[in-house]
Order: C-alpha cells, then structure tokens, then sequence
C-alpha cells in the first residue's frame, strides 16, 4: 500500500510539474536566417552580399516581450555586425479583429571608430487587420531623433499585405517611405521602397522565401555613390523554435 501511495504522488507531482509548464506564461523562442543580402528598407547592408542572422525572443502573456537580433553588415572599416535590442507590448482591440503593438529598438554597431555615430534608438507603432483567414494587411509607424550617423530626425511609415496561397504558400508585399532631415549627410534623399515576394515552409521547421526588393533612389549620386540601392531578388532559408 506504502509503494501504491508513493506511486500516486509521484504521479501526481509528475502532472501538476506538466501543468505548471503547460500553463507558463512565459514562452522563449529562437531564429535564425541566411540570405543573400540583408535589405533594410530598399538599401543593401552588406554590401550585396550574403548575410546569417539570428535572434532571441522572450514574450509574456500580458502582451510584454523583449529581445534581441544580430547580423553581419559592411560599413567599412571594422563596422562588421550589428546587433539590435527591443522591447515592447502587443495585444489586440478586444474581438474587433485589430492588433496593435509598440515599443523601441536600440541599433548597435561595434567597432565603429571615435567620431562616428552609427547607432541609434527607434520608437514604432504598428496596426494589424485580419480581413480573412487568407487576408491580412499591417501599418507601422517608426521614428527617431537621430537617425543613423547623427543625421538628423527620422521618419519612417510602411504598409504590409500578407495573402495566403494553396500548398502552404504565403505571398507578401509591402511599402515604405523614409524620411531624413540631413540628406546630404546621411548620403540620400528621402526615398520610397518596397518588395514583393513568396514564402513556404519546406522540410519540417524551415522555411524559404524569395522577394523582389526595390527603391526609387536611382544608384550612384542618390545612393552613397554605389549600387547597394539597386532593386535584387533576394533568396532566404530561416528557422523558428
């Protein structure tokens, strides 16, 4: 009788332990990413060249998450990384099918020499709708006080469309438009971008996309004197756990 009890508890110590876990409100997730250019808003960060990436996400049920992101880039010079850290809080407009979600993302790119001011801090604001369960459309809002290399106050407002296609495909688009207060400094105009693409899950957690990324920034004079604004197609193979 003593062993049957001692069984039951350790049972019963085994399910509420599952419970408890089940019912975390926590929850940790990891990326990760190769690609062949890593494209911020229309403009090459890599120099045309491949990139790896990856990410740490925490999230709560409440709504609150953090985390942090890192990919190879070329700057010049030893500007070789960079390295992003976020938070935020993200929720839904009770059953009227809107998300909202808010909050900073601070850019960190080591190795920069004395003088130069590649980091900065960006506030966002983004709005989600689901139309359908094939259909959803998003906003963001970003904004910043000194926009990359001290250049000033940034803008930024982008739209998204995501439609789901047959065999677990999903067809995305999207645009935007930047604005910089110091053009000539940052070494731009202001500029629209955008891109379409296609994505599908291939062999069990990842998944591969390919994209059409383009601006309206005509190379040369309007891109920092080179071709890393040049409209490419742009091939991805990530994993999410």
């Amino acid at each position: 009788m003593k062993k049957v009890m001692m069984l039951i508890l350790a049972c019963s110590s085994m399910l509420l332990s599952n419970l408890a876990l089940a019912e975390s409100p926590h929850e940790f997730s990891a990326n990760v990413a190769l690609s062949t250019d890593y494209m911020y808003r229309g403009q090459s960060q890599t120099g045309n060249l491949p990139a790896i990436s990856g990410g740490l996400d925490y999230a709560h049920e409440s709504g609150f998450y953090l985390g942090t992101w890192a990919s190879n880039v070329d700057f010049g010079g030893n500007v070789t990384s960079e390295i992003d850290i976020y938070g935020g809080y993200g929720g839904s407009l009770g059953g009227s099918g809107i998300s909202y979600d808010v909050g900073l993302l601070y850019y960190i790119y080591p190795g920069q020499a004395t003088g130069n001011d590649f980091n900065f801090i960006e506030g966002y604001l983004g709005f989600g709708y689901d139309f359908s369960d094939q259909l959803s459309a998003g906003v963001t809002f970003r904004a910043t006080p000194d926009w990359q290399g001290a250049t000033g106050d940034g803008f930024n407002v982008e739209g998204a469309l995501d439609y789901s296609l047959p065999y677990g495909m999903t067809l995305s688009g999207s645009v935007g438009h930047q604005t910089v207060d110091e053009n000539a400094t940052w070494g731009t105009p202001d500029w629209t971008y955008y891109s379409v693409g296609i994505s599908k899950t291939i062999i069990g957690p990842f998944d591969a996309s390919i994209a059409w990324i383009d601006t309206d920034l005509d190379n040369g004079a309007e891109c920092f004197g080179g071709n890393v604004c040049d409209g490419r197609a742009v091939f991805t193979i990530s994993s999410s756990f």
